[in-house]
């Protein structure tokens, strides 16, 4: 029996003050697995506060680290979660909104980036 596969990504922004970050965590049981996106603030270099999180989806799920992708748009306002290949969910830093989260097994997100 596998225990406790984590995966995790992350992007900082440019200038440093932000960072997209993924986190799955089996948690020693597959079937309480949880996925997040998480905005961060970048304090002195390091990871400081949440800003804000969505919750990507619960339960047992089969990805690996070559499945996921966090990176910002060319004008670094929005920080993006990509699963295999498709956006499935956005921080827009400019707006102070978000995007995407609460996915069952088979749902697969549309949301707009440039």
């Amino acid at each position: 029996m596998q225990t406790g596969m984590d995966l995790f990504d992350s992007a900082i922004r440019a200038k440093g003050d932000l960072a997209g970050v993924f986190e799955y965590d089996e948690a020693d049981d597959p079937t309480n697995a949880t996925a997040y996106f998480y905005l961060y603030r970048i304090e002195d270099g390091r990871v400081g506060s949440v800003i804000d999180a969505i919750h990507i989806r619960s339960g047992d799920w089969a990805i690996t680290e070559a499945d996921i992708s966090v990176r910002w748009d060319k004008d670094e306002r929005r920080v993006g979660l990509f699963i295999f290949g498709t956006l499935w969910a956005t921080f827009d830093t400019a707006m102070g909104t978000k995007l995407g989260g609460g996915y069952g097994k088979d749902f697969q997100p549309d949301i707009p980036w440039s």
